[in-house]
């Protein structure tokens, strides 16, 4: 038994060190195809988008969130609207969508990753966290 007047002891958890980061994903894929799909998803969730894909130079669907609709005519105009030659006018169920389009240059090959659908800002913002994340994941 302690006495009164003995400290009593506490442990603090040690503080992080700067050069280790802290993983804080909870669920955390181990092959390259899941770890792009959950990317996917997290970004449509957050900015409540209606899609997110990432396409290849000639409108090649490579990867896209978890979702039924078909994206292949999404991934087909995707590279054109990059590259400013057309814009994207796209409704679903009646109302239109606007697209958020980035070129991402992964292992020597240029990339697009288009969101769809949700606010302005948030769309961009969630455009340009996918590129990011795609780059990590298939650089690795």
């Amino acid at each position: 038994m302690l006495s009164p007047t003995a400290p009593s002891r506490f442990r603090l958890q040690p503080l992080p060190h700067p050069e280790r980061r802290v993983e804080r994903r909870r669920y955390r894929p181990t092959d390259t195809a899941s770890a792009l799909i959950s990317a996917f998803d997290h970004a449509v969730a957050r900015a409540e988008l209606d899609a997110a894909i990432l396409v290849d130079e000639y409108g090649m669907l490579v990867s896209k969130n978890t979702t039924e609709l078909d994206l292949n005519q999404l991934a087909a105009v995707t590279p054109i609207v990059a590259r400013g030659h057309a814009a994207a006018a796209i409704r679903r169920r009646g109302q239109e969508r606007e697209l958020s389009v980035c070129e991402v240059e992964i292992l020597g090959e240029k990339l697009f990753v288009a969101a769809l659908g949700g606010a302005k800002g948030p769309r961009e913002r969630e455009t340009t966290t996918i590129a990011a994340a795609a780059d990590r994941i298939l650089n690795a």
